[in-house]
């Protein structure tokens, strides 16, 4: 199988941010450079939550089938 790789960028307000540790937020659709929208589980950014929110590039690899594998910031 192939892996596809997509990539994106996000940017969260530090309200956005509060709304999902209250669980009023669950997921975010981004768009991908290549123009795809793709929903993603916010559970998958915690690491990049910052006090301020979150705002960066993003690449994310998926299967063939678009099952999640990795998330990494890349800038």
């Amino acid at each position: 199988m192939t892996e596809r790789c997509y990539r994106f960028r996000l940017l969260l307000s530090a309200d956005q941010v509060l709304s999902y540790y209250q669980g009023h937020v669950k997921s975010v659709v981004v768009q991908a450079d290549n123009g795809l929208r793709i929903q993603l589980d916010l559970v998958h950014f915690r690491r990049f939550f910052q006090h301020s929110g979150l705002d960066g590039r993003f690449e994310l690899l998926t299967d063939a089938k678009g099952k999640f594998k990795a998330l990494h910031k890349i800038n």
